[in-house]
């Protein structure tokens, strides 16, 4: 994680000694935890050790690692027939539900790999080829530094 990524996170994000942990290696919050001495931040949550005894799984784990995430629908119909339209674009739909569905609509919210998984199922439900699907545009990032909301 760079700095210019660790700014971008919660004031009240876990910072996580490890001491316990299996884990502590491959999670971000350790790694948060291992950045501060240069927290320019007035105060940090820090994660009570007693909540990670080194029993898996750990309660507060989160993959350190980025994820792939994508950025508009505005060309994943090109390909599909009229017939087909309106039922592969409720299928979609109901990947979000139809306000988040908006939102990536209009670029507003981003799209996880899992809601991504979801939207090619939904194409492939429909006789299409869902790995055929592609976005208009991808991002690399850490999930805690989107700050994706689950609606």
């Amino acid at each position: 994680m760079t700095q210019e990524e660790y700014n971008q996170l919660d004031y009240d994000y876990a910072h996580c000694a490890g001491a316990n942990c299996q884990k502590a290696g491959q999670c971000l919050h350790h790694t948060v935890y291992t950045m501060l001495q240069t927290n320019k931040h007035d105060y940090y949550t820090v994660v009570n050790p007693n909540v990670t005894t080194g029993k898996q799984p750990c309660p507060i784990y989160e993959a350190d690692r980025k994820e792939r995430f994508a950025w508009g629908i505005s060309r994943i119909y090109d390909n599909v027939r009229t017939s087909d339209l309106r039922g592969v674009k409720i299928n979609v739909m109901s990947c979000f539900g139809a306000s988040v569905y908006y939102k990536v609509k209009q670029l507003k919210r981003a799209i996880t790999e899992e809601e991504q998984q979801d939207i090619r199922s939904a194409f492939t439900e429909m006789g299409y080829d869902g790995n055929a699907i592609e976005f208009d545009r991808y991002e690399e990032q850490y999930p805690a530094v989107m700050r994706i909301a689950k609606y």
